[in-house]
C-alpha cells in the first residue's frame, strides 16, 4: 500500500509539474495565449512545422500537413441531421467537386458558397472541415455547398479563383434544381479560402454576376504583396503558421511576383471595396495575418460597406484551440446569415 501511495505521489507531482509547465507556455511578450492552443503551438514547434510546403515531395507534405491540422479540424462533430452528397460539376481545369450539406429545413434554402482554406495546396481539406461546416448550415438553416479547388504548386494562380467562381456561377444557375435561393447567396472562407471568398465577391461585383448577399471571411490572406504588417513581424515564429509557411505557400500559389499584385491574388489591393455585401471579417491575435485581414475590413468600412471586425485575443490562426473563440466566431457567423437572408 505504502508503495502504491509513493507512486500515485509521483504520478501527482510529475502531472502537476508538466500543468505548470504547460501553463507558462500560455505567457508571451504580447499577452496570454488561449490554453490549448499554447499547447498545441509548443508541439508544432517543438516538433518542426509541417505546414512548409516541399515542393520535391508534394503528396508527403500534404499528408503531414493534413494528419497535423486534421486531428484538430475533426474535432467538431457532424451533426446527425446534415446530409452530405458530393457533387461534381464542370469546370475550367476539369471537374470540379462539391460537397454539399443541407439541413432537414423544408423548401427552398439560403446558400452559402464555403472555400476551404490550406495555404492554397494542402489537400483533403473537405473531409476535415465536415464538422464545422455541417454545424453552421445546420444552425443557420442554409445550404453550403464547399469547393474542391485546384491546389498549388501543379495548379497556380488564377486556378483555385477560376475554379471557386465557376462554382458560384454554377450554384446560382442551378439554383431551382438545388432547391436553393439564387438571390440568397453568401460566400465564406478561413485564410486562403477567405482570400478566395473576398476575390470572388469581387469578381462577382465586376463581372455581373451573381448578387452576393454577405461575405464571412474568417483569418483572411488579403496582401500577397511584399507589405510587412506589423503582425507578420511580431509572430513570424512560434504560433503554428510562421513566416516560412506564408512564403513558401505565396511561391507555390502565385511563383510569379508580378501576379502577387493583381486584386484577384491580394483583394486587400483592388481599386475600388464600394458596392461590396455585408461583411464579417475574424481575425486572432497571434496571428501573422492578423493586420492584412483587419485592413481588408478598414478598406471596406472606408468605403461604405457594413463591416463587422472580430479580433479573437489569446488566439492563433485558424482559431485552433480556442474554444470559446471558435463558439464566439460561429454564432457572429448565424447572426450574420440569419440578418441578411431575413425575409424582407
Amino acid at each position: 500500500m505504502a508503495i502504491v501511495k509513493r507512486f500515485l505521489l509521483l504520478f501527482l507531482l510529475i502531472a502537476c509539474g508538466l500543468g505548470l509547465l504547460a501553463y507558462s507556455w500560455t505567457y508571451t511578450p504580447q499577452g496570454r495565449l488561449d490554453f490549448a492552443a499554447a499547447v498545441f503551438a509548443k508541439m508544432a514547434s517543438l516538433g518542426g512545422s509541417r505546414l512548409v510546403l516541399d515542393p520535391t515531395d508534394v503528396a508527403k507534405q500534404r499528408q503531414q500537413a493534413n494528419d497535423q491540422m486534421g486531428a484538430m479540424l475533426r474535432l467538431a462533430p457532424v451533426p446527425e441531421s446534415v446530409a452530405i452528397t458530393d457533387r461534381f460539376i464542370p469546370g475550367p481545369g476539369g471537374n470540379i467537386r462539391l460537397r454539399e450539406y443541407r439541413p432537414p429545413a423544408p423548401g427552398t434554402l439560403p446558400v452559402v458558397l464555403w472555400i476551404h482554406g490550406g495555404g492554397f495546396w494542402m489537400g483533403d481539406q473537405l473531409e476535415a472541415w465536415d464538422g464545422q461546416v455541417a454545424t453552421l448550415a445546420a444552425d443557420a438553416g442554409v445550404a453550403i455547398f464547399s469547393v474542391d479547388y485546384r491546389l498549388a504548386p501543379e495548379h497556380p494562380w488564377p486556378a483555385a479563383v477560376e475554379d471557386s467562381y465557376a462554382a458560384l456561377l454554377w450554384v446560382h444557375e442551378n439554383a431551382a434544381s438545388l432547391a436553393v435561393d439564387q438571390n440568397k447567396i453568401a460566400v465564406a472562407g478561413s485564410s486562403a479560402g477567405g482570400n478566395l471568398a473576398a476575390v470572388i465577391a469581387l469578381k462577382a461585383r465586376d463581372e455581373n454576376g451573381p448578387a452576393i448577399k454577405a461575405q464571412l471571411l474568417t483569418v483572411p490572406a488579403t496582401d500577397a504583396s511584399d507589405t510587412v504588417y506589423p503582425s507578420d513581424e511580431a509572430f513570424a515564429e512560434g504560433y503554428v503558421l510562421t513566416a516560412q509557411n506564408i512564403q513558401a505557400m505565396l511561391d507555390a500559389y502565385l511563383p510569379n511576383p508580378a501576379d502577387r499584385l493583381d486584386p484577384e491574388a491580394s483583394p486587400l489591393l483592388a481599386s475600388s471595396h464600394a458596392h461590396l455585401p455585408p461583411t464579417l471579417v475574424i481575425t486572432a491575435q497571434y496571428d501573422p495575418l492578423r493586420d492584412e485581414g483587419e485592413a481588408y475590413g478598414e478598406k471596406l468600412r472606408e468605403a461604405g460597406v457594413p463591416v463587422e471586425i472580430i479580433r479573437y485575443d489569446g488566439a492563433i490562426h485558424g482559431l485552433i484551440g480556442s474554444i470559446a473563440s471558435l463558439r464566439d466566431a460561429h454564432m457572429a457567423e448565424v447572426g450574420l446569415l440569419h440578418r441578411v437572408f431575413a425575409t424582407d
